[in-house]
């Protein structure tokens, strides 16, 4: 028993194959073009912040090995700017700049290690409403007691 009468396929090719197209046909690509862009920021914002996140561990760790050399040497800024210098140059960051403090009254000496972080991605900020730029200054500073 038939409710309804279902319209016969259409034969537009004249080889006997049914050619009725679908509705929908091509939406999911108008998706993929609406959703494409945001995850591409997502994905270079994932990539920039990572980046980010590895040059204030190495900025750490130069400040780390700066200290270690200053707090059993006079301490010579020479030694620790090269140590300080080397460590960042193993991964690639440049230093602005080794500053070294002390020894103070309470025999403490601290190494603080500056630059500028560059943005892969410009304007990622922008799209969120903020005007940072594309650089920003990141520091690692060490704290150490002075053993000389």
């Amino acid at each position: 028993m038939k409710l309804w009468n279902a319209p016969a396929p259409v034969d537009n090719r004249g080889d006997g194959t049914n050619c009725r197209r679908n509705p929908e046909s091509g939406v999911a690509l108008i998706e993929s073009a609406f959703v494409l862009p945001l995850l591409l920021v997502l994905a270079m914002g994932m990539l920039d912040f990572g980046r980010a996140f590895h040059t204030k561990s190495v900025l750490d760790q130069a400040a780390r090995e700066g200290a270690r050399i200053a707090v059993v040497t006079t301490p010579d800024a020479d030694l620790v700017t090269d140590k300080v210098n080397a460590v960042l140059a193993s991964s690639g960051v440049t230093a602005g700049s080794v500053l070294i403090t002390g020894p103070d009254a309470s025999n403490m000496v601290t190494v603080t290690v500056t630059t500028t972080f560059t943005f892969i991605t410009p304007g990622v900020f922008a799209l969120v409403g903020g005007d940072y730029g594309n650089t920003i200054p990141m520091s690692g500073q060490t704290v150490m007691r002075f053993e000389g």
